[in-house]
């Protein structure tokens, strides 16, 4: 193979094709079957804002802000099926929003899935815009075609927190009453909606749409529906609204819809009945409404960016999704579930986390929530899933980037009951705790060992060689005493 081919598990892209695909217009990704981004060309570099080194070799959701369901490539490598005409809005790391239209299509050799390749095109370039989503099908908005992933069973730990979050969910599921959900980003708003939805006796579709990720102009054509004639392109179509009748409509980023549309959509609410946009005519829809926003509704109605009118109609019961932070004693069972998710997707064998990224993960505020750990273990399985646990040098660096971001001074001291002299944490940055605790610890190891590296090692449950690195790591030295770094 020559220097500048490409290779996926025996797939060879030799540089000449390399060099035509860097010429057209259309932006080409390839992925292998784990989600790494193995070429990404000119056309790519010049939508998504972002630089080839910086793709290259970076799993897909480090580079764009998708995940498993959202992002196109991950749901062929997870249905090993071609997707075609997919309408996608995202955002990518550097902040660029990228509206697209892609297909994409597996990589297969000897009938096993070895990658992805996905075609996008700028969707900007077309002229009729809302022809090629009505082509498309609402393909983004639905979930596996109308049917509902997630059940009450497979939202994850025991807390107070989420348990009174579930009853309280579990406990509305029969009723026809609009639900509210609220809470941070990457809580888990879309599984609690689904799972309210397979739970109760609604026999109609789910189905869901992300209000962030539609421009406002074509939000309410997509919502009601559009008549042939209406505008430059449009078609009969039917809505979302009378696609999810009988069953249940979510619209998840309410707070991203216009007010202008939120009075429109107040009307259908108290009405049950729609216009398609260029149509005089009323059709009668009755979906069970689940929404959902990323702060709280009176926050949302105080900034104006939702009608209080329209939260009566939709809040009838309001439920709160508890931060990861406000659950962290759920935090191992998730982390266990996580592991054993992509330990099957990844065909790992990754037993579990080491002690110290077990403390650190206890410790760490999780920003990004649930989602977030999900990513964190997805992240240091696809780089480093050969290991049996995940250790701190699995870990993503934007992890530690947030830690340093928090408050980092040196420690203060404060006298104990014990009239001795403590550290005083509260001002410190984790990673720079964890690393005093581990130093502590190993020191004592050796001071009980009478300096026995071999014995002290054992004990902490290391390898020699493992302890000689973090001997040398605090520069510590066999006479128990410590050298300043």
């Amino acid at each position: 193979m020559k220097e500048n081919d490409i290779e996926i598990n025996g797939l060879n892209l030799n540089a000449t094709m390399i060099s035509l695909l860097d010429l057209l217009d259309d932006c080409i990704y390839i992925a292998d079957k784990y989600g790494i981004i193995v070429f990404y060309n000119r056309a790519s570099e010049e939508l998504d804002n972002l630089r080839k080194d910086f793709v290259i070799g970076r799993h897909i959701t480090e580079c764009f802000k998708l995940d498993e369901y959202s992002s196109l490539i991950l749901k062929v490598i997870r249905k090993k099926r071609p997707f075609e005409n997919v309408y996608q809005d995202y955002t990518t790391v550097s902040g660029n929003r990228v509206t697209t239209v892609s297909n994409a299509y597996p990589l297969l050799e000897n009938n096993e899935l070895i990658g992805v390749l996905a075609v996008t095109k700028n969707i900007s370039k077309f002229n009729n815009l809302y022809s090629i989503m009505e082509r498309n099908k609402h393909e983004d908005y639905k979930i596996d075609d109308f049917a509902p992933l997630f059940t009450f069973d497979q939202i994850i730990g025991h807390s107070k927190a989420i348990m009174d979050c579930k009853n309280t969910a579990l406990k509305s599921a029969n009723s026809n009453a609009s639900i509210l959900i609220y809470g941070d980003t990457g809580t888990g708003k879309e599984l609690l909606a689904q799972s309210i939805h397979n739970a109760s006796n609604n026999k109609g579709s789910f189905v869901s749409i992300n209000c962030a990720a539609i421009p406002e102009n074509l939000l309410e054509g997509i919502l009601f529906g559009t008549a042939k004639g209406a505008f430059t392109g449009s078609i009969d179509q039917s809505g979302l609204f009378e696609e999810a009748s009988g069953g249940t409509l979510f619209l998840d980023e309410l707070n991203s819809m216009g007010l202008n549309l939120q009075a429109k959509l107040l009307r259908v609410l108290e009405t049950h009945k729609i216009r398609r946009v260029g149509e005089v005519k009323e059709r009668s829809v009755h979906p069970r409404i689940i929404s959902a926003l990323n702060i709280s509704p009176i926050r949302a109605i105080k900034n104006e960016i939702l009608r209080q009118d329209l939260f009566y109609r939709l809040g009838v019961v309001s439920i709160r999704i508890p931060s990861l932070a406000e659950r962290m004693n759920d935090i191992e069972e998730l982390i266990d579930h996580f592991i054993k998710k992509f330990n099957h997707s990844f065909i790992r064998n990754v037993k579990g986390v080491s002690p110290e990224v077990m403390e650190l993960f206890k410790r760490y505020n999780w920003p990004g929530n649930v989602r977030e750990l999900e990513h964190t273990i997805e992240y240091a399985m696809t780089l480093f899933g050969q290991e049996n646990e995940i250790t701190i040098e699995c870990l993503p660096c934007t992890i530690f980037e947030q830690l340093d971001g928090e408050i980092n001074e040196e420690p203060h001291y404060y006298k104990d009951g014990n009239n001795s002299y403590r550290k005083d944490y509260s001002k410190k940055d984790l990673k720079m705790i964890l690393e005093d605790k581990e130093k502590e610890i190993i020191l004592k190891c050796l001071k009980d060992s009478e300096g026995n590296v071999s014995a002290a090692a054992k004990e902490l449950g290391l390898n020699r060689q493992s302890l000689d690195y973090k001997i040398k790591k605090y520069n510590v030295n066999l006479n128990h005493k410590t050298v300043d770094k």
